[in-house]
């Protein structure tokens, strides 16, 4: 049988065929006016002032995620150093204030003191390894649940026992850090000494530089300089203050115990010395079976966290019994002494031990709540600043939102802390609203006037620290990840510190060392495909992943394959389908160019093609019964293409005519777009293939994945990582979307590679009730239902009209094969023909 495929397509003469896109035919020279094409506007794009909402919205979201990590950071690290200060022995130097207390002179000064055994120093010990351990907690919680409801990978015995050494040091360091070092300095002191805890991620940083990156001698530079500012306080501390705090000694055993926690995030798999290689293959076994592995490395360390905390106590105090029998005193109400202080202002700013006991006494009572209070505060604090990071880094705001307050925490918090102990030192009064008049921070001895107390050697070389840690955490104002990113691509270790927030937040961020496509990569030829064609798989799902060597970069483009189902659509659904599709070829076709052209690498970069499936395309004809032409909707179709590139680019465009050809299930006509990706019409005859909407799904899910993609002559762990990264976005004929509706449905693909398929909201346009329903009931079932399977489990159905499907999951087994199940049965053309789509997705959640 013979079909007029000349029929398809009306095309003037005298266009030329070597151009893939002309302008309309040249008019005479004094026809010289023409009728422009309107601005592509339609019910997709918002209007000026939600477009202004929009970026006012974006700007809150900028502001209120810098206050919140920047507020909550301060208030984590002031509270853990009042806490700190608290417990330090037999400490005497705290001024109370002596309004509204019966019996206390109001021209005397008063000071609180505690001894080793003081019952409120037991409840502030307890409440500080609470702060320690609820991180701990949250971990072991999240782990148990991942390893409960998603599939996990057990680490091999040494890389458990390594794991579980780093931690322990880790944990130890910080015990130290928290319960020897802190109380023994002043908070001024303790804020700057967190600046220092960068050693080891310097010294890794500084070994891990390979001859492959840019700027290589300059970075190596940098890395030295801050290694050895990192080193110098190693050495300044413990000089600068051993004759009057003996217990900075510990502190270059307590800094280097510390930075051990964060060696996985600085070891490169590149670098030229072997252990930093050997450290960078043990993280990657590590990130495969990290959730299983810190279940109980999780517990581990809050045993640590104990029985550390008890050593310590035992080292400084001499004694850990108090710890158990003054307990139930320490969390009920207890007596506070205050003696009166008989020595002058500048001699109280001089000496620690400036209180007269043979004085004037009274004993107060203690407030119970507050130790359990600050504990709290401490914690949320500290979550909030983690939680809204978290939420910086996922939606690319890092660069202000995270790493800026980050990096003013410390100076912030010094300054304020310099601010609030003058303040007391004038008037002791002055806080006794917020906190108990008997509670205050370990301030300095010097007096804040005095000239020195900015000028001396800590002061200065602090500045350093700082400079080096910001150079140390330099990757967190450049963040690479991708939007939408899970936890485990933001940070290596999935909780945080409490007692040092923002060292653990910078330092724990993930340095990106994935290798990136490369912009030569993105016209993949066939010069660059393994000849192999000795092996041929049904299904890619079973082969092990760890086979990285044959892949290449260019695998991991993502590919998106437009196929839309047509039949009986008007010339307006044509064009809004056409128009939606011609946009998304000119968005790839400006990636395309910035990265071919330009070198830029964009991590949004994607490869396009449109498929349409022409419903009964073909009938008879009138003047030859026995030939078969296209119907009058093909025609339509040929005709509505140049319109609508037209419309998009705002400029009379004429594409070069279609390429025909016949095909045993019809015809097929292909366009080149202007972008310079294909446009492929498949036209559909009844009498050689199955029509309606579920046949042209499995007749492109074949055509697609089954043909174009497994018989391609490359080895099965490129076609594993070419399906992973393949999609397919179904289309009906009449939708009207931006590139932009499709670039969130690929973040969530990219999100999750576990995801098989998402779908975007539907909003259906017109007037009536009959709109004003449907709008009504659309709205419902994305909002209320859909969102709500999302946050159970899963979506239960991805509607075919806008979604996007993963070739990996519909390549799976009893998958596409199942889908092409004929109906036999009154249910099953319910089932498979009319509920395609709810068919399609159970059996991708079967899997």
């Amino acid at each position: 049988m013979c079909y007029n495929l000349r029929r398809f397509y009306l095309l003037k003469q005298s266009q030329t065929d070597t151009s893939k896109i002309s302008r309309s035919e040249a008019p005479k020279g004094w026809d010289v006016f023409v009728v422009s094409q309107n601005a592509d506007e339609d019910e997709t794009l918002n209007s000026k002032w939600v477009e202004r909402v929009l970026k006012l919205m974006k700007l809150c979201a900028y502001l209120v995620t810098f206050g919140v990590v920047l507020c909550s950071a301060i208030l984590s690290k002031i509270t853990i150093l009042l806490m700190t200060s608290i417990i330090k022995p037999n400490r005497t130097e705290v001024s109370v204030c002596n309004y509204g207390i019966p019996g206390l002179e109001r021209d005397k000064k008063y000071s609180a003191v505690f001894n080793i055994t003081d019952p409120e120093r037991v409840a502030w010990i307890w409440c500080l390894m609470i702060v320690l351990m609820v991180p701990e907690l949250m971990t072991l919680f999240r782990s148990a649940r991942i390893c409960t409801f998603k599939s996990y990978k057990r680490p091999t015995k040494f890389v458990f026992a390594f794991v579980t050494l780093m931690e322990t040091l880790h944990t130890i360091g910080i015990v130290m850090l928290v319960f020897v070092i802190l109380p023994s300095l002043d908070v001024v002191k303790g804020a700057m000494l967190t600046n220092c805890l960068c050693v080891v991620p310097s010294l890794l940083s500084l070994f891990s530089r390979h001859s492959g990156e840019s700027k290589r001698a300059f970075k190596t530079f940098l890395d030295f300089l801050a290694l050895a500012a990192q080193i110098s306080a190693l050495v300044v501390w413990p000089l600068t203050e051993k004759h009057e705090n003996k217990l900075a000694l510990y502190f270059p055993l307590a800094a280097v115990l510390v930075s051990i926690g964060w060696w996985e995030n600085y070891s490169d798999k590149n670098s030229p010395f072997r252990i930093i290689r050997g450290l960078a293959s043990m993280k990657e076994q590590l990130y495969k079976c990290r959730y299983f592995s810190y279940i109980f490395v999780s517990i581990w360390k809050i045993i640590v966290i104990f029985v550390s905390t008890i050593v310590a106590r035992y080292l400084v105090d001499g004694n850990i019994l108090y710890m158990f029998s003054q307990f139930k005193a320490a969390f009920s109400q207890h007596k506070i002494l205050i003696v009166q202080d008989k020595s002058d202002l500048s001699s109280l700013a001089l000496t620690d031990h400036n209180v007269g006991i043979e004085g004037e006494w009274i004993e107060l009572d203690s407030y119970t709540s507050t130790p359990i209070w600050f504990t709290l505060i401490q914690i949320v604090a500290s979550w909030l600043c983690y939680v809204f990071g978290k939420f910086a880094c996922r939606i690319y705001i890092q660069g202000f939102s995270y790493a800026f307050p980050l990096s003013l925490t410390v100076p912030i918090t010094i300054s304020l802390l310099i601010a609030s102990c003058g303040i007391h030192f004038e008037n002791s009064c002055h806080f006794s609203s917020w906190i108990p008049r008997y509670l205050f921070w370990t301030c300095p001895n010097e007096p804040f006037v005095s000239d020195t107390s900015f000028f001396n050697v800590q002061a200065i070389l602090w500045l350093l620290w700082l400079l080096s840690q910001t150079w140390t955490t330099i990757h967190i104002w450049i963040p690479k990840c991708e939007r939408l990113a899970t936890t485990e691509k933001i940070f290596v270790n999935p909780m945080y510190s409490a007692a040092i927030i923002d060292q653990s937040l910078a330092l724990n961020r993930r340095r990106n060392d994935e290798e990136a496509i490369r912009s030569e990569d993105i016209n993949l030829d066939s010069e660059g495909l393994t000849q192999d064609t000795s092996q041929h798989y049904e299904t890619i799902s079973e082969h092990p992943e760890d086979k990285k060597s044959s892949v290449h970069s260019s695998d991991q483009i993502i590919r998106i394959l437009a196929c839309a189902t047509m039949w009986h659509e008007t010339h307006d659904e044509m064009i809004q389908m056409l128009k939606s599709v011609i946009r998304m070829d000119e968005d790839q076709c400006a990636r395309r160019n910035a990265q071919k052209y330009l070198r830029i690498v964009d991590p949004d970069y994607y490869e396009f093609e449109v498929n349409i499936f022409f419903d009964d395309a073909f009938e008879l004809c009138d003047e030859n019964d026995e030939e078969m032409v296209v119907n009058r909707f093909v025609k339509q179709l040929v005709e509505v293409v140049d319109e609508a590139a037209s419309n998009v680019h705002l400029c009379n465009i004429k594409l070069k005519p279609p390429k025909k050809y016949p095909t045993p299930y019809g015809g097929r006509l292909e366009w080149t777009m202007p972008g310079g990706n294909k446009l492929i019409a498949h036209l559909k005859d009844k009498v050689k293939i199955r029509h309606r909407k579920r046949w042209s799904q499995v007749m492109y899910m074949y055509y697609l994945l089954g043909h174009r993609l497994m018989d391609l002559p490359v080895d099965v762990n490129r076609k594993a990582v070419i399906a992973e990264n393949t999609f397919i976005l179904t289309l009906d004929g009449d939708i009207n979307f931006r590139p932009h509706a499709v670039q969130l449905l690929v973040d969530l693909m990219k999100k999750n590679k576990n995801l098989g398929a998402a779908c975007g909201r539907i909003h259906p346009v017109g007037t009536g009730p009959m709109v004003w329903y449907q709008k009504f009931e659309y709205a419902v079932g994305h909002w209320l239902q859909k969102a709500t399977e999302h946050m159970i489990g899963c979506v239960l159905c991805s509607p075919g009209c806008f979604s996007l499907f993963r070739a990996k999951a519909l390549m799976d087994d009893n998958v596409m094969r199942r889908y092409t199940t004929r109906s036999d049965e009154a249910l099953h053309y319910v089932q498979y023909d009319q509920g395609e789509d709810r068919w399609l997705c159970t059996l991708l959640l079967q899997r």
